[in-house]
């Protein structure tokens, strides 16, 4: 004694169709990514499907890049990207000739001007003057933010 299904408005419905076998096709397996991309970590979408900026040869050539780097401790964009070192002095440039009329007199001597005028003391002393003047400020707009 048992319970019939019910149909539809709530009468007796007939059997239910018997469920189709389910049959899978075989698919063969596509091993493309795998193959092109199995050993590394991560892979961006312009990689798989090789476009924008995506480059092989040039992701080869930053790999290889890396590889000369490996154990050290820190290294310079001038190492990474195989540039020589500043070395002002060997190339003629000391920290004071202000004649020099190359990009990197330029820069040399604006960045000695600018560690001179850093290190004199009445400059420390007016941007330490600033920076309380700041504080105070700060503080006093917060005061009357809270009493509004």
């Amino acid at each position: 004694m048992g319970f019939g299904r019910l149909g539809f408005g709530q009468v007796a419905g007939g059997p239910s169709a018997p469920a189709p076998a389910k049959k899978y096709a075989e698919v063969d397996e596509v091993t493309t990514a795998r193959d092109r991309f199995g050993n590394q970590k991560a892979i961006s979408s312009d990689m798989y499907f090789g476009r924008n900026d995506y480059d092989p040869t040039a992701q080869a050539e930053a790999s290889n890049r890396l590889q000369q780097f490996r154990g050290a401790t820190s290294i310079s964009s001038n190492q990474y990207f195989g540039r020589e070192e500043d070395d002002l002095d060997n190339a003629g440039l000391s920290s004071t000739s202000f004649n020099n009329d190359s990009l990197a007199g330029i820069e040399a001597a604006a960045r000695d001007a600018l560690t001179r005028v850093m290190a004199n003391p009445d400059v420390q002393n007016a941007a330490e003057s600033i920076r309380a003047g700041a504080l105070k400020l700060g503080d006093y707009l917060a005061q009357m933010s809270e009493q509004r």
